[in-house]
């Protein structure tokens, strides 16, 4: 595969294709009480946000449980 920059959603799905169904349904506007527990458990997180203007990802990291929401 050859390096490519992914400037827009057309691009990713040109490469990628659409998501499966099954992936699109899992995604929530808030913290899902089963995936909870899970992100309180682990040291590493990465929180991914987005608007109009594009996507930030900040990965962070510590000993369990160093962020609340």
């Amino acid at each position: 595969m050859k390096n490519t920059i992914v400037k827009d959603l057309k691009t990713l799905e040109e490469i990628y294709g659409q998501p499966a169904e099954p992936s699109v349904l899992k995604e929530v506007d808030f913290i899902h009480p089963l995936y909870r527990p899970y992100i309180e458990a682990t040291p590493f997180v990465a929180l991914a946000t987005y608007s109009a203007d594009g996507m930030d990802v900040s990965p962070r990291g510590d000993e369990p449980r160093f962020y609340s929401y």
